[in-house]
């Protein structure tokens, strides 16, 4: 059988439609490589940006624990401290107590005026040792507390800077989500 000058034509058009359309495909393809590369890349940018920003915070934790750690033994230290001072000062009110009970018994033996009144100044003797007893001791519960709050005042910068360190850290990923191609 043989191919008239028409169909011999129409052969040579159908050709070479398939010829543009293969070019036109294989374009498209090209196109499509390029942009899954593009993707490709800045889904790797980011990744590394992130695990970047991850180790800055890591690393931004991990330099200010061992000062959070110091000041943190030192107000255990102070606490032990005070909760001495506190059974000390339970003990001082028990015996200030146990000395204020005998003072009706002393009011009530006032037969000799004389045996009595010396005996009185001798409970106000040891009630003054009681009391300047007590009183050295709330003075160093005072100190103890006055160190507490400048412990308190040490770890505040410590803290503050991890906050800044945190805010400078996610610094890239505020930019990320400003950028992000889905909003």
């Amino acid at each position: 059988m043989e191919i008239t000058e028409q169909q011999e034509k129409q052969l040579r058009q159908a050709t070479e439609d398939f010829s543009i359309s293969m070019e036109i495909r294989n374009a498209m393809t090209i196109r499509v490589a390029k942009r899954v590369t593009a993707i490709l890349r800045v889904g790797m940018v980011s990744l590394s940006i992130v695990t970047i920003i991850l180790l800055l915070m890591l690393y931004a934790f991990t330099s200010k624990m061992g000062a959070m750690i110091d000041a943190l033994a030192t107000m255990d230290t102070q606490f032990s401290s005070m909760s001495g001072d506190m059974t000390k000062m339970r003990t001082t009110m028990h015996n200030m107590q146990r000395n204020i009970a005998h003072v009706p018994a002393i009011t009530q033996a006032t037969v000799d005026i004389s045996n009595s009144v010396s005996n009185m100044n001798g409970e106000v003797g040891g009630m003054n040792l009681t009391i300047a007893s007590l009183n050295y001791k709330v003075y160093g519960i005072t100190n103890h507390v006055s160190n507490m709050n400048q412990e308190f005042r040490s770890i505040d910068p410590a803290v503050q800077q991890i906050g800044r360190d945190v805010y400078r850290a996610n610094g890239p990923m505020r930019l990320m989500n400003d950028m992000n191609p889905f909003d």
